[in-house]
């Protein structure tokens, strides 16, 4: 075995996972994404199986695996959540790795079994298919994030599929050098492609405060179209959240455009989740930061095409009480000649 490559493997990969460590728990301490924290998590358990594998400790190298698979596929489902496309039930599987290394653990100081693979090579086969699957995801999220989400899930997903090797191959000491110089180059590749990731606008993206305040009540209002644009002028520098299918706002506002054609921030019409979900994250932030957030909804009679009449009330009523909760406030204009007469009545006694 040539010890010399294999070291320089092994020291390239733990600096590689250490710098990214570092840089997204700087991304997690200042801009508060949480899906930084548990890739940052991710890399300090990535770095521990380094150090593990070189001094030899198996326990540890077994579960550090297992949690560097777990926290990153945990951190990809919180983000993916954040753009409303991830069920949060769907984090439980990130406790599959570190159960699978607990019970190889167990069963072998219960002496039931002392087999490597036992112990070390299923722990690291079922965490590399969970980095596998959480590069996958990775790459589904391009629409959002275009081809930064491409370079870093192709990244780990390649990472992933290298890793599934080690059960096979670790013990084979002409291949352990070439296997970690390997690991190496793709450990820096995707600590690289994450790292330019996390510092991309579309992920530290957060609304500030407003220099200037406009006093809505909190809860929901209806105007009119024409007064609409009057209020549009008056919302003109606050970081206000809109639903739109009039893209002629202002540059300080958030939105997205109600569609069905996929596109960057777009959202269909029937994804009422999605747009709930976006409305309670920037209403949070925004009572975090010392203010009321204002959310616009422009297409309301749209919306209604798509889900009909009962599904946007119940929708619309549930974003009122979202507004009044965090002390915020919903605009919802209204183009009354597109509604039945009974549905406004409803329209007005739920909302206002």
């Amino acid at each position: 075995m040539d010890n010399a490559l294999l070291l320089s493997g092994q020291i390239s990969s733990l600096s590689a996972k250490i710098v990214g460590a570092l840089f997204l728990a700087y991304v997690y301490w200042k801009h508060k994404r949480k899906p930084a924290l548990w890739w940052s998590l991710s890399w300090v358990a990535a770095a521990f199986s380094i150090l593990s594998d070189i001094t030899g400790n198996i326990y540890i190298l077994s579960l550090s695996e297992a949690l560097w698979a777990s926290f990153l596929f945990y951190g990809t489902i919180v983000l993916m959540e954040e753009e409303g496309i991830a069920n949060e039930k769907v984090k439980l599987l990130s406790a599959i790795p570190v159960i699978v290394s607990l019970y190889g653990a167990l069963v072998d100081v219960l002496g039931l079994s002392s087999d490597w693979f036992a112990l070390v090579g299923l722990s690291y086969a079922v965490s590399a298919f969970l980095m596998v699957i959480s590069g996958l995801l990775i790459i589904s999220l391009k629409t959002f994030y275009n081809k930064k989400a491409l370079y870093l899930g192709s990244a780990v997903t390649l990472h992933g599929l290298h890793e599934l090797d080690y059960p096979i191959l670790r013990l084979v000491e002409w291949f352990a050098p070439i296997g970690f110089t390997l690991g190496a180059i793709l450990a820096l590749l995707v600590a690289y492609f994450m790292i330019r990731f996390v510092f991309t606008e579309q992920f530290i993206k957060g609304i500030k405060k407003p220099s200037v305040e406009v006093h809505f009540k909190p809860g929901a209002m209806m105007p009119m179209p024409e007064e609409y644009t009057t209020i549009k002028e008056k919302l003109e520098k606050i970081p206000v959240l809109g639903f739109v299918r009039d893209l002629n706002t202002p540059e300080s506002w958030n939105v997205f455009f109600i569609t069905s054609i996929e596109g960057r921030n777009s959202i269909s019409p029937t994804n009422l989740a999605r747009i709930t979900d976006i409305t309670v994250r920037y209403l949070k932030e925004a009572k975090e930061k010392g203010f009321g957030g204002t959310v616009v909804v422009d297409c309301p009679e749209y919306l209604k095409t798509y889900n009909g009449f009962e599904a946007i009330v119940k929708f619309l009523s549930a974003l009122k009480d979202f507004a009044l909760f965090y002390g915020g406030v919903l605009i919802l204009v209204i183009d009354e000649g597109a509604w039945e007469e009974r549905e406004l009545v409803t329209l007005k006694r739920v909302l206002t």
